[in-house]
Parts: structure tokens; sequence; C-alpha cells
């Protein structure tokens, strides 16, 4: 294999001596020909990019809505407070799976006639409910108008004070309260309201 290597090579440079040897004195071979035209490249189009198939959206289920806010009053602190009925909920909703409501739970409302949606702000707001029969304690909530959690605490009573630097200007709250029993269960549904400061 090696021996035909060599021949060719030796036949490639025979062949170029013997072209050189036939040209003038005055032209030079060059590796490069000038005064040529140089062959332009042409554009080869691209084919078309397909678009990659969109997959459908993701859908996620929604929860239920804990909370809705509602305008702020107006002049809520000038007009006295209306009573309206409460409405008539099913008493399981909201209850660890496989609990039912208990006989304490028939008491167990929020008590407007006790607290308004309305105060001052700086001061510290009052909310109240009605006793659910046996409770040991209640578990109180307040929550930002987009549902986040702001503050958690627990009290025997059935008022609560939540603390006056929770709240800010032009903004709405609400608040929830459950009872639990004496080994820390939910008792009944929470139920709460609106805080609105002024």
């Amino acid at each position: 294999m090696r021996q035909i290597n060599v021949m060719i090579f030796l036949l490639v440079v025979a062949a170029l001596l013997a072209g050189c040897g036939e040209q003038s004195a005055e032209t030079l071979p060059t590796l490069m020909p000038t005064g040529l035209p140089v062959e332009q490249p042409t554009e080869t189009p691209l084919p078309a990019a397909t678009q990659p198939p969109t997959a459908p959206p993701v859908q996620r289920p929604t929860l239920p809505p804990t909370w809705t806010p509602s305008p702020a009053p107006i002049e809520a602190a000038t007009q006295p407070p209306t009573e309206t009925p409460l409405p008539v909920n099913n008493p399981n909703v909201g209850l660890p799976a496989g609990q039912a409501t208990l006989p304490a739970c028939a008491t167990f409302r929020e008590d407007r006639s006790r607290y308004n949606t309305s105060f001052r702000l700086g001061s510290e707001a009052l909310v109240a409910w009605a006793a659910a029969e046996t409770a040991a304690s209640y578990r109180v909530n307040l929550i930002d108008e987009f549902g986040d959690e702001l503050f958690v605490g627990y009290t025997v009573e059935t008022t609560f004070l939540f603390p006056a630097e929770l709240f800010e200007r032009g903004k709405r709250y609400g608040w929830n309260v459950y009872p639990m029993d004496a080994m820390g269960q939910q008792m009944c549904i929470s139920v709460g309201g609106e805080l609105f400061p002024q």
C-alpha cells in the first residue's frame, strides 16, 4: 500500500513539473487565479420554521372562597348598626372529614350587636360572637383582602381584641372564629365578618 502512495505522489509531482515547463517565462503560475469573475454565493431559502404544538393549559382545581371582601361602608361610624338575618348555612361545611355538627353549634354565630365593623385606625378592633355550648376555647384569625392570614389568637371569651398595629389605612380585613373542644379539635364551622379601619 505504501508503494502505491509513493507512486501516486511521484506521478503528481511529475505532472506539475511538466506543466510548469511549457509556460513562458513571463507568466508565473499562481495558486489563485486573478482577473477572473468571482462567482457570488446565492442565497438558499431556509425551510419555514414550524411551531411546536402548544400544550393545553394546565388546569388546577380552585379552592372554595373563605372570605370575599365587600366595599367599605360609607359613613359607617355615624350610622347605627342594622341587624341582618343570619344566613342558614349547612352546619357541616368546613368541618374536618367525618365530623358531624354538634348540638352545641346551634347557638354559635357572629354577634354584631356587640361590635362595629368600622373602627378608628390606630385603635384595637373588637369582634364578638355568641358562645358555642361546651366549647373549651376559640381560635380567632385575621385575614387581609387577598385571603392571607395575618394573625391567629386563642381565647376562652366570646370577644377578641385585634392589636392596632395589624391594620393599615384604606385596607379591608376579615376575621373568623371557631370553637374548640377540650382536645383542641374544631367543633363547628367558623363564623366571622369584616373590619374597616377608618
